[in-house]
């Protein structure tokens, strides 16, 4: 299968498993642990729900490592949701794998003098892999050559990955084509597909809009004790809306 069929087909069964949830006139945006707001929430272990769909996001990473990837020596995961996707895929390419903790703890294959490729179940940020996995890999004497992720928001991390000269290579790309689809397909509306790639274009822009439109649930999110902290990091992250909601 081509990449763009992998992606359509995962795509599609992510939507089936419930991994998306959507903004909505109850729900404007969504919190991201960045400190960033958006129009999405994704959770790619959702797949895990059908034991046929989980089988094929496994097969699909495996088909995306023949086809993009060169030869190395172990595959990675760190703790704990890469390892429902690293796991399975080092079994099926009869590879050693490696488990890592953010801790710095390393178990299961050893890495010395080995390449080592990286098995992610969602690149966001790509932060755990420029804090955590990469150097932890590197102590332990390998070297990580790429990541592959079930799903990539392709925001931040990509940005990131591309600055440290580490290749990624996703099977879920959440681009524009994969919005395309699920709008030909009927499941999201014209209006969410419009800023679906609004945001896309203009990650911040489309954020203090979503904000600046919605004070009172911003309010509430922000007197709540559970989500108070949440809503500190965001006004440190869009520090123009500060002024508006300190009052």
């Amino acid at each position: 299968m081509t990449s763009k069929s992998l992606q359509a087909l995962n795509l599609r069964n992510l939507l089936k498993t419930g991994a998306f949830r959507f903004i909505d006139a109850s729900t404007p945006w969504f919190y991201y642990t960045s400190g960033q707001v958006g129009p999405y929430y994704v959770q790619s272990i959702s797949i895990e729900k059908d034991g046929t769909k989980y089988a094929c996001a496994v097969k699909s990473l495996v088909a995306l490592i023949k086809a993009e990837i060169g030869r190395f020596d172990v595959i990675s995961g760190g703790e704990t949701r890469d390892w429902d996707f690293s796991n399975p895929v080092a079994v099926s390419l009869k590879k050693p794998h490696a488990k890592m903790y953010k801790d710095g703890r390393l178990i299961g294959a050893d890495v010395k003098g080995k390449t080592v490729l990286h098995v992610a179940d969602l690149n966001n940020e790509g932060s755990s892999v420029r804090d955590y996995w990469r150097p932890i890999i590197a102590k332990n004497g390998g070297s990580l050559i790429a990541v592959v992720s079930f799903v990539d928001r392709m925001e931040e991390g990509v940005e990131l990955f591309k600055k440290i000269g580490l290749p990624s290579f996703p099977v879920v790309p959440l681009d524009k084509p994969a919005w395309d689809l699920i709008l030909t397909d009927g499941l999201i509306s014209g209006g969410l597909h419009k800023q679906l790639i609004a945001r896309m274009r203009d990650r911040r822009k489309w954020a203090v809009n979503a904000l600046l439109a919605n004070p009172e649930y911003f309010r509430r999110f922000y007197s709540a004790d559970a989500t108070r902290a949440k809503a500190e990091k965001i006004m440190r992250t869009y520090p123009e809306i500060t002024e508006r909601f300190r009052k």
